[in-house]
């Protein structure tokens, strides 16, 4: 409305500038003095529009000031016209996006369920209203972080907003189970959430696995291994390796460096937080040749999960046997003499013990690809349903083996 407003007006000024000039124009060339009536017969000879002009140099100079004044306003008043119509497009078309932006910004924060408080301190947060610049930070746990350093280096910046930026994160859904965002930071990781832990100490490795206990803006709290019934002392180490699985996503490594720790009431090991994190595929696992006779229970990819769903007993399975040629933490190649009558399909199930791992639990194992070639059938296997827990026992299984391996 502003828009269309300026232009009205700079029309109607352009309109009476227009009429001043040609009123200039034409009463300047108005002779008021009288004429001797001097006609003579040469007066009747026809002429040419170059003929009857006067001389140049007889025009007055008002004359060429005032056509290239009206020449001038025609083109300029063009060029206005132009650039203000120009002018109230592109902002309409400004306003609808910022509509659309703030849209998008008033939906993601009703469907994350985030208050008012919440509202307010992301405008801080943000130091702007432009919900053009709120829509990536809303959409992005990277963009969201970044905008977390550099609002902690600005003057804005209070230690009491600590509490208030990890309580947003959590509002905004940046958590480590939400996977359809990056995991860029351990103040991600929830309490509850299970962790693998590995120490160095005398050229050795120690594995454990903890549990988050709690967590803030600058510290996380995590259980102690145990050391003969009683809690290990943590103090002793400066940093502490940790590796988790994110389903249907990748496997994620990370060092925390060890702050202290309580021995009283929580008897946790207090952690300082790290954005340095290393991304690594599922399938990124060291393949270690073993050759080891193993008995098998084949059975169908769907009577297993109805056997796992339903809690039933255990059906008919059909008895294999044949040869571990290798084996990683994510899965097995098994060497078998002939194929079963049924023949194997991809997703069917391999149910083994694996001796020496203390496990009690058979695994389970699916059939990812067959390859047979010189009377020999080659299956390649991915393991299923594994636990953080298993997965460090076989984890475990494996350095050993390759341990007394190198060892022989």
């Amino acid at each position: 409305m502003k828009a269309m407003f300026v232009s009205e007006k700079m029309l109607q000024k352009l309109e009476r500038f227009i009429v001043i000039i040609f009123g200039w124009w034409f009463l300047s060339g108005i002779e008021r003095r009288s004429l001797d009536m001097n006609f003579t017969i040469q007066d009747l000879e026809t002429k040419n529009i170059l003929q009857s002009m006067p001389p140049l140099s007889e025009i007055p100079l008002s004359f060429y000031f005032l056509a290239f004044s009206f020449v001038g306003s025609i083109i300029g008043g063009i060029i206005l016209i132009r650039y203000l119509h120009k002018k109230k497009v592109e902002d309409g078309l400004n306003k609808l996006a910022q509509d659309q932006a703030q849209l998008v910004v008033d939906s993601e924060f009703e469907a994350r369920q985030l208050d008012d408080e919440d509202r307010e301190f992301f405008i801080k947060l943000t130091n702007t209203k432009d919900p053009a610049i709120h829509v990536p930070i809303i959409m992005s746990s990277q963009k969201f972080e970044e905008t977390v350093r550099e609002y902690k280096k600005s003057e804005r910046f209070t230690d009491s907003d600590l509490d208030r930026i990890y309580m947003l994160r959590k509002g905004l859904q940046f958590t480590f189970k939400n996977t359809k965002v990056g995991f860029t930071c351990t103040q991600m990781l929830e309490p509850g959430t299970h962790l693998e832990c590995q120490i160095h100490h005398k050229d050795k490795n120690v594995i454990f696995m903890s549990t988050v206990l709690e967590s803030n803006e600058t510290q996380l709290y995590i259980k102690p291994p145990k050391v003969k019934t009683r809690p290990a002392n943590m103090k002793q180490f400066s940093e502490l390796y940790c590796k988790i699985r994110r389903v249907d996503d990748a496997d994620y490594e990370f060092k925390f460096k060890i702050i202290g720790q309580l021995v009283r009431d929580l008897n946790a090991v207090i952690l300082k937080h790290t954005s340095t994190i290393s991304r690594l595929h599922i399938r990124h696992h060291e393949r270690l040749p073993l050759d080891l006779e193993m008995d098998f229970e084949m059975v169908p990819a769907r009577q297993f999960e109805m056997e796992q769903k339903l809690e039933l007993g255990k059906g008919e399975y059909i008895r294999l046997s044949g040869i571990i040629k290798d084996m990683s933490a994510g899965g097995i190649k098994v060497q078998l003499g002939e194929l079963p009558e049924q023949g194997i399909n991809n997703d069917d199930v391999f149910l083994f013990h694996l001796p020496y791992s203390s496990m009690r639990k058979k695994l389970a194992a699916a059939v990812l690809d067959v390859v047979s070639r010189g009377g020999l059938n080659d299956i390649h296997l991915k393991f299923r349903d594994v636990d953080m827990l298993t997965r460090m026992k076989l984890n475990q299984y494996l350095h050993r083996r390759k341990i007394s391996m190198e060892a022989a």
